[in-house]
């Protein structure tokens, strides 16, 4: 089984530390894929969407970078929606259900 850790912007594969772009929010092993959701706060980019949820695999390689529900510059992944399901929660008030080997958007309900 693989163990996987994450602190800061370090993400810890079974042993192997990985220095990501951001801090971590969350991390879990979907799909034989590490899905990280990057922290938005101070250091991330303004003006533009904020690319914060992607999936490695199990040596550090960027696999895929999510898809947003939307096109607006103030798009980003805020968590999972709860420790049993894969959905995410977008700061556009959707629960987003994402193709975990393709990081391809499969549905997105707007709860607002």
């Amino acid at each position: 089984m693989i163990n996987i850790e994450f602190e800061n912007k370090n993400l810890k594969i079974d042993g192997q530390i990985f220095e990501l772009d951001y801090q971590i929010k969350d991390a879990r092993i979907i799909d034989n894929l590490v899905i990280v959701i990057y922290k938005f706060d101070e250091t991330v980019p303004k003006y533009r969407q904020f690319n914060n949820c992607k999936a490695f695999d199990y040596k550090g390689n960027l696999i895929w970078t999510a898809e947003h529900p939307t096109s607006t510059t103030s798009d980003f992944y805020i968590e999972f929606m709860d420790s049993k399901s894969n959905n995410l929660w977008n700061f556009g008030c959707f629960v987003c259900k994402l193709d975990f080997k393709t990081g391809k958007l499969l549905k997105a309900d707007f709860t607002k």
